[in-house]
């Protein structure tokens, strides 16, 4: 895995990151954990120049749709979709379109932890910004269930992995709704190893289908796994 503080690639199994960045945290650490996280987002993607970066992912905005459109393809009905981690609200602005390209509409909303980078997505759809929330869905109360929730398992230290896709799973989704989890990997990672699909079965997860997104040079460096509730 990638350290968000200094890149360097680690073992999934690493606790700490040689640059001191925390990948298991315990309970008195969390919140400390969650505002350093929220800072290195913020510092990040606000004073990026195109939209695809401010909502984290740098290169083309070719590349962007590449590999992000593979989540598009989870959702099959219109309902409501609830991106965990919104950003500047640009991947929810593409769903909207490249789900109604194919005759599906979804319902966007979307939660951040940071305020900055949630006032941007609410400047960003305009129609829906009372859809727009400023919370850490790691303890969130959300106003109501959602057929679709996008989310990665990033968003909490590892050891914590597992309670956060439980509490999205039982607390966030409609009888039948779809969690979706992705993973983005970088090329410098190696990606031999186990994708988001396998690490959730092997915490016990019944994953019913996954997508991928493949780079122009037919790399695979992101998958969509689809929980069911």
């Amino acid at each position: 895995m990638i350290c968000p503080l200094c890149h360097k690639t680690n073992d999934d199994a690493a606790e700490r990151c040689e640059c001191g960045f925390r990948f298991v945290v315990s309970t008195n650490e969390l919140q400390d954990w969650f505002s350093e996280i929220r800072s290195l987002l913020e510092n990040g993607y606000l004073p990026a120049e195109t939209p695809w970066k401010q909502s984290g992912k740098s290169g083309s905005f070719e590349e962007w749709t590449r590999l992000r459109i593979p989540i598009s393809e989870c959702v099959e009905t219109s309902g409501t979709f609830l991106d965990i981690g919104c950003a500047n609200g640009f991947l929810l602005e593409c769903l909207s379109d490249w789900t109604m390209r194919k005759g599906v509409r979804i319902e966007p909303y979307g939660v951040d932890y940071s305020k900055k980078l949630a006032d941007l997505a609410k400047e960003r759809l305009k129609g829906f910004a009372d859809n727009i929330f400023v919370g850490n869905a790691w303890d969130w109360e959300p106003p109501m269930r959602f057929d679709y929730v996008r989310t990665e398992v990033c968003y909490v230290p590892t050891n914590l992995a597992e309670a956060f896709v439980y509490r999205l799973l039982n607390r966030f989704l409609v009888e039948g709704g779809k969690l979706l989890v992705a993973q983005y990997r970088s090329r410098r990672e190696d990606l031999s190893g186990d994708w988001i699909d396998d690490y959730l079965s092997g915490l016990g997860f019944s994953v019913r289908d996954s997508k991928s997104g493949f780079n122009r040079d037919g790399l695979e460096l992101t998958r969509v796994a689809v929980l069911q509730r």
